[in-house]
């Protein structure tokens, strides 16, 4: 969703409130790929502060479709976006901040909605996504998923700066 800002620009100390929509759903964060299933309505308000400051506020939740970071299983979880921007307004176009650079979610007259929904996704993006809290993951000999069935390999995980004794103690046992 993009809104245009020629409008409100020419109205000092105003206020606009639009219904907010998002137009992406599909997105890849940290080599992964991750569908938006639903995000709740929201109003998006554009507020002149003077003549010069334009004011961004909406706030929403994203419900967001992704796999399990321990067993690769479809997992839905909810990421909070709130939305609180101010950027510098001269003759209908945003003024773009030297020590900042161009704003990502601006295009010439437009402000991009969906480019503020998905900084705010990556900014509150989970450090971990797991599909339960106790998730047991994959088995790393067989493959299985040991939520759903334990596999009964032998997952002892060893040292490896200790192999060169346990070649040792293997040389030494008794052949049957």
């Amino acid at each position: 969703m993009k809104i245009s800002i020629k409008d409100i620009t020419s109205l000092p100390d105003q206020s606009k409130k639009f219904t907010g929509s998002i137009d992406i759903c599909d997105f890849s964060y940290l080599g992964s790929d991750f569908s938006i299933n639903h995000i709740e309505p929201f109003d998006v308000v554009l507020s002149m502060i003077g003549s010069g400051k334009l004011h961004i506020t909406f706030d929403t939740k994203c419900s967001i479709l992704g796999h399990c970071d321990r067993c690769l299983g479809d997992v839905t979880f909810e990421v909070p976006v709130s939305v609180d921007e101010t950027v510098e307004v001269s003759e209908g176009q945003v003024v773009t901040d030297d020590d900042i650079g161009p704003y990502s979610f601006v295009d010439g007259e437009e402000i991009n909605i969906d480019e503020l929904i998905l900084n705010e996704i990556l900014v509150n993006f989970p450090a971990k996504i797991l599909c339960q809290d106790d998730c047991k993951g994959i088995c790393p000999v067989c493959g299985k998923n040991r939520n759903i069935e334990p596999c009964g390999c032998d997952d002892t995980v060893l040292d490896p700066r200790m192999a060169q004794f346990l070649d040792v103690f293997n040389s030494f046992k008794e052949v049957k």
